[in-house]
């Protein structure tokens, strides 16, 4: 049987949390991550003990010219890791020169995943397999909804287009979506009904073979959360509705894809689910599966080389388990009346699953922490001495 040690891992990533909790899940397994970076000036992923290949490229598409050449023709294809639309369409463009050589997410065929990747495409797709979807227009910045009831949300059609998650407005009436439109910086959106929101339904997992086999594992609730986007402080129990995880296989499944995914729905007030999206690439929250013992890249290596039978060592944790994004998380509860700082610190301590400090890894958060702290005396600095100027300017 073949040894998924015996090929290489590149984790082609900017510098975040996301790539962050990739890097470990694949170091705590001995897979020893190749990291190809296109982000100047690394704060986190680089401190990794994990990352000890650790290249640097000014760009993405320099960063995947650099693979191509140093690793295309080995032995045993390597494996890449994405973790944005941006570079997983990127190697997708790329995958008659890229499929016989590597590992990567993908639809199929050059250019299939991009299609999918537009977010009114999928939700098509999603509501012919039994999901349905908010009601919505895809219109130019500056269109009024032709057929929509207000209140409604605006978002971009692709995520690496205008200003991604700035560009979600919740818009009461005409005159705030047109307000909402001299700030949004997308040149064509998904303008959906509004509903208001009990939850979301997240759920990670894997496909191979052209989503032929998928494996699901847990699914996240929001312990706390926003009108217009999710938490960064969350629960994990396993999912056992097998009549919605056979619904997202069957989108998979159409779409062809291979790879690991993000799979994002919303459970309305009145307890109906409504389909999102499909991230095609390593979830944000990725290594909270890796703590419950489903470590999502290592298994979709091994059932890459081995199918469905790779997941027979797979023990996962049956009780719930926390996590937090604790920066952000931070951050966030600096406009919530109900939490305290106290009340937050407390949660820290004891969540189970920190996306940043790691006891085994610890040099990510302390010069994460370091670098938030560095930024934020910059900008305090810049911004008394820009009052200064205007001030002087003024007299």
């Amino acid at each position: 049987m073949k040894d998924i040690k015996n090929h290489k891992h590149i984790v082609f990533c900017g510098d975040n949390m996301n790539a962050l909790g990739l890097i470990r899940s694949l170091g705590e397994k001995d897979l020893n991550p190749i990291v190809v970076n296109y982000v100047p000036h690394p704060y986190l992923i680089n401190h990794s003990k994990y990352a000890k290949i650790f290249y640097q490229m000014e760009s993405p598409e320099a960063a995947l010219d650099f693979i191509k050449e140093k690793w295309g023709n080995e032995l045993e294809k390597p494996f890449i890791y994405t973790m944005d639309e941006y570079t997983t369409m990127l190697l997708n463009q790329h995958y008659d020169d890229l499929i016989n050589k590597f590992y990567f997410f993908n639809c199929g065929k050059a250019g299939a995943l991009t299609y999918y990747q537009d977010k009114k495409n999928l939700c098509d797709l999603a509501e012919q397999c039994g999901i349905p979807q908010p009601k919505g227009e895809v219109l130019k910045k500056g269109e009024l909804p032709k057929t929509l009831r207000y209140p409604v949300l605006t978002k971009v059609t692709l995520s690496i287009k205008g200003a991604w998650k700035d560009d979600v407005f919740i818009c009461q009436n005409e005159e705030e979506l047109k307000k909402a439109y001299k700030r949004i910086k997308a040149d064509e959106l998904l303008v959906q009904e509004y509903i208001e929101k009990k939850n979301e339904l997240c759920i990670d997992g894997f496909s191979i073979n052209g989503g032929e086999y998928t494996f699901f594992s847990y699914t996240s609730e929001y312990i706390r959360m926003s009108k217009q986007s999710f938490g960064n402080y969350m629960r994990f129990i396993p999912y056992e509705n097998q009549e919605v995880k056979d619904k997202l296989a069957e989108i998979l499944k159409r779409t062809h894809y291979t790879g690991l995914f993000d799979a994002e729905c919303l459970i309305g007030k009145d307890g109906e689910l409504y389909f999102l999206e499909i991230n095609f690439r390593n979830s944000a929250w990725g290594y909270a599966y890796t703590y419950g013992g489903i470590n999502l890249p290592y298994y979709w290596a091994k059932c890459t080389i081995e199918g469905p039978d790779g997941m027979k060592d797979c023990h996962y944790r049956k009780e719930p388990f926390t996590a937090m994004a604790e920066l952000a998380d931070l951050s966030s509860i600096a406009h919530m009346s109900d939490v305290s700082y106290r009340t937050w610190f407390h949660q820290f301590r004891e969540c189970d699953c920190p996306y940043y400090y790691n006891p085994n890894d610890k040099k990510p958060f302390y010069n994460a922490m370091w670098y938030k702290v560095k930024t934020a005396v910059k900008h305090k600095v810049l911004s008394l001495f820009g009052k200064y100027k205007y001030s002087e300017h003024n007299l």
